[in-house]
């Protein structure tokens, strides 16, 4: 009876400490590359004179050094551990480091953008409203 309750017992400790870790996403096969491609694009627009039109707010070099970070998160969450709740981390993660430098709503609109593409690219629809209240903050 002891060792059935100990059977017990620890059966379901792991699965609470199974619901507790979110489950792996299936990433499309040619996220990682499409990733490092747009890491690529996003460090070569940053470097175009300023008269070319840039896709998002890559000609601020600062602005664009984050926007690389960003996608470098979701690369590295991509690789290791895919799951919504690593991606959204990465969100929260990469929107701190840029709410002081994208001050303006057209720039956070770019900011967004540039997260709806890699949300785009590794296959997750929502952002759970985090972008939308990272554009509604501009200028508060």
């Amino acid at each position: 009876m002891l060792r059935l309750s100990l059977t017990l017992a620890l059966g379901l400790r792991l699965l609470a400490a199974h619901a507790q870790t979110s489950p792996p996403m299936t990433v499309p096969p040619t996220a990682i590359s499409h990733l490092e491609n747009l890491m690529e694009a996003t460090k070569k627009a940053a470097a175009k004179s300023p008269g070319t039109k840039a896709r998002h707010a890559e000609t601020n070099p600062e602005l664009n050094r984050y926007l690389v970070i960003a996608a470098d998160d979701f690369l590295r969450v991509t690789r290791e551990a895919p799951s919504q709740e690593a991606y959204l981390a990465a969100i929260d993660k990469g929107l701190g480091r840029l709410a002081a430098l994208a001050n303006t709503r057209p720039l956070r609109q770019q900011v967004a953008d540039y997260y709806l593409d890699l949300l785009e690219i590794v296959g997750l629809e929502s952002s759970e409203g985090k972008l939308d209240a990272f554009v509604a903050q501009a200028g508060q």
